[in-house]
Protein backbone atom coordinates (compact mmCIF):
# COMPACT_ATOMS: atom_id res chain seq x y z
CA UNK A 1 0.00 0.00 0.00
CA UNK A 2 2.89 2.24 0.82
CA UNK A 3 5.03 1.55 -2.68
CA UNK A 4 1.47 2.49 -4.30
CA UNK A 5 0.46 5.60 -2.78
CA UNK A 6 4.35 6.90 -3.95
CA UNK A 7 4.07 5.17 -7.06
CA UNK A 8 0.41 6.82 -8.28
CA UNK A 9 1.97 10.50 -6.87
CA UNK A 10 4.97 10.24 -8.37
CA UNK A 11 3.54 9.14 -11.63
CA UNK A 12 0.44 11.96 -11.22
CA UNK A 13 3.93 14.75 -10.74
CA UNK A 14 5.70 13.20 -13.70
CA UNK A 15 4.44 15.58 -16.12
CA UNK A 16 3.47 18.04 -13.69
CA UNK A 17 4.21 21.78 -15.63
CA UNK A 18 7.86 22.49 -14.96
CA UNK A 19 8.99 25.55 -13.35
CA UNK A 20 11.33 26.27 -16.99
CA UNK A 21 8.20 26.49 -19.08
CA UNK A 22 5.91 29.49 -19.45
CA UNK A 23 8.13 32.10 -18.16
CA UNK A 24 5.44 34.65 -18.40
CA UNK A 25 3.37 32.30 -15.75
CA UNK A 26 4.44 33.42 -12.21
CA UNK A 27 5.97 30.94 -9.76
CA UNK A 28 2.39 31.11 -7.99
CA UNK A 29 0.72 29.79 -10.88
CA UNK A 30 2.61 27.27 -11.73
CA UNK A 31 2.44 25.83 -7.86
CA UNK A 32 -0.88 26.10 -8.51
CA UNK A 33 -0.97 23.84 -11.03
CA UNK A 34 1.34 21.59 -9.90
CA UNK A 35 -1.06 21.43 -6.90
CA UNK A 36 -3.91 21.08 -8.66
CA UNK A 37 -1.90 18.19 -10.67
CA UNK A 38 -1.32 15.92 -7.13
CA UNK A 39 -4.41 16.89 -5.54
CA UNK A 40 -6.41 13.69 -5.62
CA UNK A 41 -3.06 11.75 -4.61
CA UNK A 42 -2.66 13.60 -1.94
CA UNK A 43 -5.93 12.84 -0.13
CA UNK A 44 -5.05 8.96 -0.94
CA UNK A 45 -2.00 9.53 1.26
CA UNK A 46 -3.87 11.77 4.21
CA UNK A 47 -6.60 8.58 4.16
CA UNK A 48 -4.19 6.07 4.25
CA UNK A 49 -2.25 7.96 7.25
CA UNK A 50 -5.66 8.49 8.84
CA UNK A 51 -6.38 4.94 8.69
CA UNK A 52 -3.26 3.84 10.34
CA UNK A 53 -2.56 6.02 12.71
CA UNK A 54 -0.10 5.71 15.79
CA UNK A 55 0.94 7.26 18.67
CA UNK A 56 3.44 9.66 20.22
CA UNK A 57 7.16 7.37 20.09
CA UNK A 58 5.52 4.74 17.79
CA UNK A 59 5.41 6.39 14.21
CA UNK A 60 7.08 3.79 12.70
CA UNK A 61 5.13 2.92 9.70
CA UNK A 62 4.48 6.84 9.09
CA UNK A 63 7.76 8.03 9.73
CA UNK A 64 9.15 5.22 7.07
CA UNK A 65 5.94 6.06 4.42
CA UNK A 66 7.38 9.90 4.44
CA UNK A 67 11.23 8.34 4.20
CA UNK A 68 10.49 6.26 1.17
CA UNK A 69 8.27 9.12 -0.13
CA UNK A 70 10.77 12.03 -0.08
CA UNK A 71 13.93 9.53 -1.33
CA UNK A 72 12.15 9.17 -4.32
CA UNK A 73 11.21 12.61 -5.23
CA UNK A 74 15.45 13.01 -5.11
CA UNK A 75 15.89 14.69 -1.62
CA UNK A 76 18.27 13.63 0.96
CA UNK A 77 16.62 11.73 3.75
CA UNK A 78 17.81 11.40 7.65
CA UNK A 79 15.80 8.95 9.77
CA UNK A 80 15.80 7.77 13.59
CA UNK A 81 15.86 11.45 14.71
CA UNK A 82 15.08 11.45 18.58
CA UNK A 83 13.21 8.56 17.77
CA UNK A 84 10.74 8.15 14.57
CA UNK A 85 11.57 12.10 13.73
CA UNK A 86 12.94 12.03 9.62
CA UNK A 87 14.25 15.33 7.73
CA UNK A 88 14.26 15.83 4.17
CA UNK A 89 16.55 17.72 2.41
CA UNK A 90 15.99 19.64 -0.63
CA UNK A 91 18.97 21.60 -2.41
CA UNK A 92 18.19 23.81 -4.77
CA UNK A 93 19.79 24.76 -8.07
CA UNK A 94 21.26 28.48 -6.46
CA UNK A 95 22.41 29.51 -3.90
CA UNK A 96 20.04 30.93 -0.95
CA UNK A 97 18.88 30.82 2.31
CA UNK A 98 17.83 27.77 4.09
CA UNK A 99 14.16 27.80 4.84
CA UNK A 100 12.93 24.82 7.31
CA UNK A 101 9.06 23.34 7.44
CA UNK A 102 8.18 21.31 10.13
CA UNK A 103 4.81 18.69 10.07
CA UNK A 104 3.75 16.45 12.95
CA UNK A 105 3.26 13.15 12.51
CA UNK A 106 1.66 11.18 15.88
CA UNK A 107 -2.22 10.46 16.83
CA UNK A 108 -4.16 10.97 19.97
CA UNK A 109 -5.57 7.91 22.11
CA UNK A 110 -9.47 8.05 22.08
CA UNK A 111 -12.20 5.81 22.32
CA UNK A 112 -14.44 8.10 20.48
CA UNK A 113 -15.77 6.96 17.02
CA UNK A 114 -14.74 8.04 13.90
CA UNK A 115 -16.69 10.43 11.77
CA UNK A 116 -15.35 9.90 8.72
CA UNK A 117 -15.98 6.56 6.31
CA UNK A 118 -11.96 5.57 6.50
CA UNK A 119 -11.98 4.99 9.72
CA UNK A 120 -8.94 4.25 11.77
CA UNK A 121 -7.64 0.42 12.22
CA UNK A 122 -5.56 0.98 15.23
CA UNK A 123 -8.70 0.69 17.96
CA UNK A 124 -8.25 2.93 20.55
CA UNK A 125 -6.20 5.42 18.13
CA UNK A 126 -7.60 8.63 15.72
CA UNK A 127 -6.09 11.54 14.04
CA UNK A 128 -8.40 13.74 15.89
CA UNK A 129 -5.59 16.90 15.97
CA UNK A 130 -4.79 17.18 11.89
CA UNK A 131 -1.48 15.53 12.49
CA UNK A 132 -2.31 13.36 9.14
CA UNK A 133 -2.92 16.44 7.39
CA UNK A 134 -0.43 17.98 8.42
CA UNK A 135 2.24 15.37 6.90
CA UNK A 136 0.36 15.12 3.89
CA UNK A 137 0.82 18.95 3.41
CA UNK A 138 4.24 18.56 3.85
CA UNK A 139 4.72 15.97 1.57
CA UNK A 140 2.78 18.05 -1.26
CA UNK A 141 5.09 21.23 -0.63
CA UNK A 142 8.27 19.05 -0.83
CA UNK A 143 6.96 17.63 -4.04
CA UNK A 144 5.66 20.87 -5.46
CA UNK A 145 9.11 22.10 -4.71
CA UNK A 146 10.93 19.42 -5.53
CA UNK A 147 9.75 20.35 -9.38
CA UNK A 148 10.68 23.94 -9.48
CA UNK A 149 14.20 22.90 -7.71
CA UNK A 150 16.44 24.66 -10.62
CA UNK A 151 14.66 27.82 -10.02
CA UNK A 152 15.22 27.46 -6.22
CA UNK A 153 17.69 29.49 -4.41
CA UNK A 154 18.93 27.68 -1.13
CA UNK A 155 17.75 25.36 0.77
CA UNK A 156 14.81 24.08 2.03
CA UNK A 157 14.69 21.45 4.94
CA UNK A 158 11.23 19.33 6.06
CA UNK A 159 11.17 18.17 9.34
CA UNK A 160 8.67 15.61 10.30
CA UNK A 161 8.43 15.35 14.14
CA UNK A 162 6.95 12.60 15.91
CA UNK A 163 5.44 13.08 19.93
CA UNK A 164 4.56 16.28 19.27
CA UNK A 165 0.80 15.47 21.64
CA UNK A 166 3.66 14.49 24.45
CA UNK A 167 5.42 17.63 23.81
CA UNK A 168 8.53 15.92 23.44
CA UNK A 169 9.41 15.48 20.22
CA UNK A 170 10.78 18.77 19.16
CA UNK A 171 13.14 18.90 22.16
CA UNK A 172 14.00 15.14 21.26
CA UNK A 173 14.79 15.81 17.84
CA UNK A 174 17.14 18.81 19.03
CA UNK A 175 18.92 16.68 21.58
CA UNK A 176 20.06 14.38 18.89
CA UNK A 177 21.67 16.86 16.95
CA UNK A 178 18.99 18.31 14.70
CA UNK A 179 20.68 21.40 14.23
CA UNK A 180 23.89 19.56 13.70
CA UNK A 181 22.26 18.20 10.07
CA UNK A 182 20.43 21.13 9.64
CA UNK A 183 21.22 25.29 9.45
CA UNK A 184 17.87 26.93 8.71
CA UNK A 185 17.63 30.99 8.80
CA UNK A 186 13.95 30.83 8.95
CA UNK A 187 11.67 27.75 10.30
CA UNK A 188 7.71 27.63 9.90
CA UNK A 189 4.94 25.31 10.58
CA UNK A 190 0.83 25.31 10.82
CA UNK A 191 -1.59 23.45 12.76
CA UNK A 192 -4.98 22.77 11.58
CA UNK A 193 -7.35 25.17 13.22
CA UNK A 194 -11.50 25.71 13.14
CA UNK A 195 -11.94 28.58 10.50
CA UNK A 196 -12.91 27.54 6.94
CA UNK A 197 -11.04 25.19 4.97
CA UNK A 198 -8.03 27.43 3.40
CA UNK A 199 -8.68 30.50 5.95
CA UNK A 200 -4.51 31.13 7.04
CA UNK A 201 -4.48 32.78 10.40
CA UNK A 202 -1.20 34.26 12.01
CA UNK A 203 0.08 36.96 14.24
CA UNK A 204 3.14 38.17 15.84
CA UNK A 205 4.50 36.91 19.36
CA UNK A 206 2.19 34.49 21.14
CA UNK A 207 0.00 32.84 19.36
CA UNK A 208 -1.06 30.99 22.61
CA UNK A 209 -1.60 31.45 26.26
CA UNK A 210 0.84 30.60 28.38
CA UNK A 211 0.11 27.14 30.01
CA UNK A 212 1.64 26.54 33.76
CA UNK A 213 0.56 24.15 36.70
CA UNK A 214 0.76 25.02 40.28
CA UNK A 215 1.10 22.01 43.28
CA UNK A 216 0.95 24.11 47.11
CA UNK A 217 2.41 21.87 49.86
CA UNK A 218 0.78 22.08 53.12
CA UNK A 219 1.11 20.20 56.85
CA UNK A 220 -2.08 18.35 57.24
CA UNK A 221 -4.51 20.69 58.42
CA UNK A 222 -7.40 20.39 60.85
CA UNK A 223 -10.33 21.32 58.17
CA UNK A 224 -8.81 20.30 54.69
CA UNK A 225 -12.35 21.61 53.47
CA UNK A 226 -11.53 25.36 54.57
CA UNK A 227 -8.46 25.34 53.45
CA UNK A 228 -9.69 24.01 49.99
CA UNK A 229 -12.23 26.68 50.30
CA UNK A 230 -9.19 29.42 50.59
CA UNK A 231 -7.12 28.56 47.88
CA UNK A 232 -10.23 28.19 45.27
CA UNK A 233 -10.77 31.73 46.39
CA UNK A 234 -7.57 32.91 45.88
CA UNK A 235 -6.88 31.47 42.43
CA UNK A 236 -10.31 32.69 41.78
CA UNK A 237 -9.13 36.29 42.49
CA UNK A 238 -6.60 35.70 39.41
CA UNK A 239 -8.98 35.32 36.80
CA UNK A 240 -9.55 38.35 34.52
CA UNK A 241 -11.70 39.40 31.17
CA UNK A 242 -13.46 35.63 30.66
CA UNK A 243 -16.18 34.82 32.31
CA UNK A 244 -15.73 31.02 33.29
CA UNK A 245 -19.34 29.41 32.99
CA UNK A 246 -19.39 25.73 32.27
CA UNK A 247 -16.80 23.76 30.26
CA UNK A 248 -13.67 24.77 29.07
CA UNK A 249 -15.58 23.63 25.54
CA UNK A 250 -17.71 26.85 26.28
CA UNK A 251 -15.14 28.87 26.18
CA UNK A 252 -12.71 27.45 23.13
CA UNK A 253 -15.67 27.56 21.06
CA UNK A 254 -16.18 31.11 21.04
CA UNK A 255 -12.73 31.42 19.52
CA UNK A 256 -14.23 31.17 16.03
CA UNK A 257 -16.54 33.97 16.95
CA UNK A 258 -16.71 36.84 14.20
CA UNK A 259 -17.95 38.99 17.25
CA UNK A 260 -15.63 38.43 20.16
CA UNK A 261 -13.20 35.96 18.96
CA UNK A 262 -9.77 35.68 17.37
CA UNK A 263 -10.24 37.54 14.64
CA UNK A 264 -11.84 40.62 15.60
CA UNK A 265 -9.58 43.33 17.06
CA UNK A 266 -12.12 43.76 19.79
CA UNK A 267 -11.91 40.59 21.23
CA UNK A 268 -12.23 38.79 24.49
CA UNK A 269 -8.91 36.60 24.17
CA UNK A 270 -6.61 39.48 24.28
CA UNK A 271 -5.88 40.14 28.22
CA UNK A 272 -7.08 36.96 30.29
CA UNK A 273 -6.60 34.42 33.07
CA UNK A 274 -8.61 31.07 33.12
CA UNK A 275 -8.66 28.71 35.98
CA UNK A 276 -8.17 25.17 34.86
CA UNK A 277 -9.61 23.70 38.23
CA UNK A 278 -8.33 23.55 41.73
CA UNK A 279 -8.28 20.25 44.11
CA UNK A 280 -6.71 19.56 47.61
CA UNK A 281 -5.88 16.18 48.14
CA UNK A 282 -3.32 14.63 51.09
CA UNK A 283 -1.03 12.18 50.24
CA UNK A 284 1.42 10.71 53.03
CA UNK A 285 1.00 13.03 55.63
CA UNK A 286 1.58 15.96 53.41
CA UNK A 287 -1.78 18.18 51.78
CA UNK A 288 -1.31 19.35 48.24
CA UNK A 289 -3.31 22.00 46.72
CA UNK A 290 -2.70 21.54 42.47
CA UNK A 291 -4.01 23.61 39.92
CA UNK A 292 -3.67 24.81 36.39
CA UNK A 293 -4.14 28.21 34.55
CA UNK A 294 -3.74 29.94 31.14
CA UNK A 295 -1.94 33.23 31.86
CA UNK A 296 -1.65 35.85 28.50
CA UNK A 297 0.41 38.19 30.06
CA UNK A 298 4.25 36.72 30.58
CA UNK A 299 4.93 39.38 33.15
CA UNK A 300 2.12 38.17 35.19
CA UNK A 301 3.24 34.70 34.32
CA UNK A 302 6.57 35.36 35.95
CA UNK A 303 5.06 36.89 39.00
CA UNK A 304 1.59 34.76 39.69
CA UNK A 305 3.61 32.25 41.94
CA UNK A 306 5.06 34.84 44.16
CA UNK A 307 2.07 36.65 44.66
CA UNK A 308 0.26 33.28 45.78
CA UNK A 309 2.84 32.38 48.38
CA UNK A 310 2.50 36.37 49.58
CA UNK A 311 -1.28 36.23 50.12
CA UNK A 312 -0.66 32.81 51.44
CA UNK A 313 1.41 33.43 54.55
CA UNK A 314 -0.95 36.44 54.99
CA UNK A 315 -3.92 33.97 56.18
CA UNK A 316 -4.88 32.32 58.73
CA UNK A 317 -2.80 28.93 57.02
CA UNK A 318 0.60 30.78 56.91
CA UNK A 319 2.14 28.38 59.80
CA UNK A 320 0.41 25.23 57.59
CA UNK A 321 2.65 26.17 54.41
CA UNK A 322 5.62 24.70 53.00
CA UNK A 323 6.10 25.29 49.42
CA UNK A 324 5.15 26.06 46.33
CA UNK A 325 6.29 24.10 42.92
CA UNK A 326 5.86 25.67 39.43
CA UNK A 327 6.16 24.03 36.33
CA UNK A 328 8.82 25.87 34.66
CA UNK A 329 9.03 24.31 31.23
CA UNK A 330 5.60 23.71 29.50
CA UNK A 331 4.71 26.93 28.48
CA UNK A 332 2.95 26.01 25.41
CA UNK A 333 2.96 28.34 23.25
CA UNK A 334 4.78 29.39 19.76
CA UNK A 335 5.86 33.31 20.07
CA UNK A 336 6.08 34.47 16.34
CA UNK A 337 8.93 36.38 15.37
CA UNK A 338 7.45 39.85 14.52
CA UNK A 339 9.57 40.99 11.37
CA UNK A 340 9.20 37.46 9.56
CA UNK A 341 5.48 37.03 10.83
CA UNK A 342 5.00 40.84 8.69
CA UNK A 343 7.02 39.38 6.16
CA UNK A 344 5.35 36.21 5.59
CA UNK A 345 1.60 37.79 5.57
CA UNK A 346 2.74 40.19 3.15
CA UNK A 347 4.05 38.04 0.58
CA UNK A 348 1.39 35.07 1.56
CA UNK A 349 -1.28 38.04 0.87
CA UNK A 350 0.51 39.12 -2.16
CA UNK A 351 -0.58 35.95 -4.30
CA UNK A 352 -3.38 34.41 -1.76
CA UNK A 353 -7.01 35.31 -1.88
CA UNK A 354 -6.91 38.08 0.53
CA UNK A 355 -9.92 37.21 2.20
CA UNK A 356 -8.57 33.99 3.10
CA UNK A 357 -5.18 35.55 5.01
CA UNK A 358 -7.30 36.98 8.44
CA UNK A 359 -5.11 37.99 11.09
CA UNK A 360 -5.52 37.17 14.62
CA UNK A 361 -5.53 39.59 17.70
CA UNK A 362 -5.36 37.63 20.95
CA UNK A 363 -4.03 34.03 22.24
CA UNK A 364 -6.02 31.37 21.45
CA UNK A 365 -6.51 29.52 25.04
CA UNK A 366 -6.29 25.44 25.80
CA UNK A 367 -3.39 24.49 23.16
CA UNK A 368 -0.04 23.68 23.63
CA UNK A 369 2.61 23.03 20.79
CA UNK A 370 6.19 22.17 20.74
CA UNK A 371 7.14 24.26 17.79
CA UNK A 372 8.56 27.02 20.15
CA UNK A 373 11.30 24.56 21.20
CA UNK A 374 12.35 25.63 17.27
CA UNK A 375 11.83 28.78 17.35
CA UNK A 376 13.98 28.83 20.76
CA UNK A 377 16.81 28.14 18.14
CA UNK A 378 15.73 29.88 14.78
CA UNK A 379 13.57 32.89 14.16
CA UNK A 380 9.94 31.28 13.02
CA UNK A 381 6.27 31.30 12.01
CA UNK A 382 3.59 28.99 13.17
CA UNK A 383 0.36 29.56 11.37
CA UNK A 384 -3.40 28.23 11.22
CA UNK A 385 -4.89 25.95 8.89
CA UNK A 386 -8.60 26.36 8.48
CA UNK A 387 -10.45 22.81 7.84
CA UNK A 388 -13.93 23.42 8.52
CA UNK A 389 -17.14 23.08 6.47
CA UNK A 390 -20.25 24.30 7.92
CA UNK A 391 -22.45 23.33 4.80
CA UNK A 392 -21.36 19.52 4.75
CA UNK A 393 -21.03 19.67 8.86
CA UNK A 394 -17.38 19.40 9.24
CA UNK A 395 -15.44 20.61 12.08
CA UNK A 396 -11.82 20.69 12.83
CA UNK A 397 -11.52 21.97 15.83
CA UNK A 398 -8.64 20.12 17.39
CA UNK A 399 -8.69 17.33 19.73
CA UNK A 400 -13.28 17.62 19.59
CA UNK A 401 -14.75 14.03 19.31
CA UNK A 402 -16.75 15.15 16.12
CA UNK A 403 -12.96 16.29 14.91
CA UNK A 404 -12.70 16.14 10.66
CA UNK A 405 -10.95 18.29 7.92
CA UNK A 406 -12.46 19.44 4.66
CA UNK A 407 -9.89 17.84 2.72
CA UNK A 408 -9.74 21.21 0.03
CA UNK A 409 -7.75 22.34 2.58
CA UNK A 410 -4.53 20.33 1.53
CA UNK A 411 -4.51 21.67 -1.92
CA UNK A 412 -4.56 25.26 -0.10
CA UNK A 413 -1.93 24.86 2.30
CA UNK A 414 0.63 23.44 -0.10
CA UNK A 415 -0.29 26.42 -3.07
CA UNK A 416 0.26 29.01 -0.03
CA UNK A 417 2.94 27.94 2.06
CA UNK A 418 4.95 26.43 -0.91
CA UNK A 419 4.61 29.62 -2.63
CA UNK A 420 5.71 31.40 0.72
CA UNK A 421 8.83 28.61 0.64
CA UNK A 422 9.70 29.48 -2.25
CA UNK A 423 9.78 33.20 -1.86
CA UNK A 424 11.46 32.94 1.37
CA UNK A 425 14.32 30.48 -0.23
CA UNK A 426 14.84 32.87 -3.04
CA UNK A 427 15.26 36.44 -1.06
CA UNK A 428 18.32 38.37 -0.63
Amino acid sequence: MKTQLIAILLIVTTGILSAQSGKSTSNYQQIEKQTDAIYSSLVEIRRDLHVNPEISKQEKRTSKIVAEYLRKLGLEVKTNIGGHGVVGILKGGKEGRNIAWRADMDAIKTDEPDVVNFTSKNKGVRHICGHDVHTTIALGIATVLSQQKENLEGTVYFIFQPAEETFTGAKDMIADGLFDIIKPDEIYGLHIGPEASGVINVKANELFAYMKTLKIKFKPSANEKELENFMNTLLKSFVRNIEQVGSPWDIINKISDPKIGLTNKETIFKDYFILQGGRLNTDKGVTFYNASFLETDVNKVNSTPSEIKKQILNSKFKDAFISIEYSKDYSGTPINDPELTKIASQTISSFYNKEMFIPLYGQAPYFGEDFLYYQQKVPGVFFFLGGSNIEKGINSMPHTPNFAVDETTIKYGVQSFASLIFERANSK
